[in-house]
């Protein structure tokens, strides 16, 4: 179930294939960062990916204003990253062979893998 302005993340292989995790968009100004991986805690819990480290890499999503117009009052834009938490096995974006290493802009519907998951950003929802 969506929650107004939410962010989802979407497994594209594993066992979770098809399943969408949401999120709550951070407040404008603020920024929120998930944690992925096998650890008991981690925002998107990757438990059966044993190629997958404990906390494996962080995808953070930035909510910054920008000027009003008459349309909007109080308008904002989401920004998004993706980093590699020093894990064993790295993390990779779309068809990308070189693993990312350090913290990499993502956009909407991008692909990126995690050990052998493969997840995906997708388009931020406001309802």
């Amino acid at each position: 179930m969506a929650v107004e302005r939410s962010i989802s993340i979407t497994f594209m292989s594993g066992p979770n294939d098809g399943k969408t995790l949401f999120f709550e968009q951070p407040d404008v100004g603020d920024e929120m960062v998930l944690s992925i991986g096998r650890r008991d805690g981690c925002d998107i819990f990757l438990p059966y990916d044993h190629q997958a480290s404990r906390l494996h890499a962080r995808l953070g999503c930035l909510s910054s204003p920008v000027t009003a117009s008459e349309t909007t009052s109080e308008p904002y834009v989401l920004s998004f990253w993706l980093e590699d938490a020093a894990s064993r096995n790295g993390t990779f974006v779309e068809h990308d062979p070189a693993g990312i290493r350090k913290r990499l802009s993502l956009r909407p519907g991008t692909l990126f893998r995690v050990g052998r998951t493969w997840l995906r950003l997708d388009v931020p929802l406001s309802l």
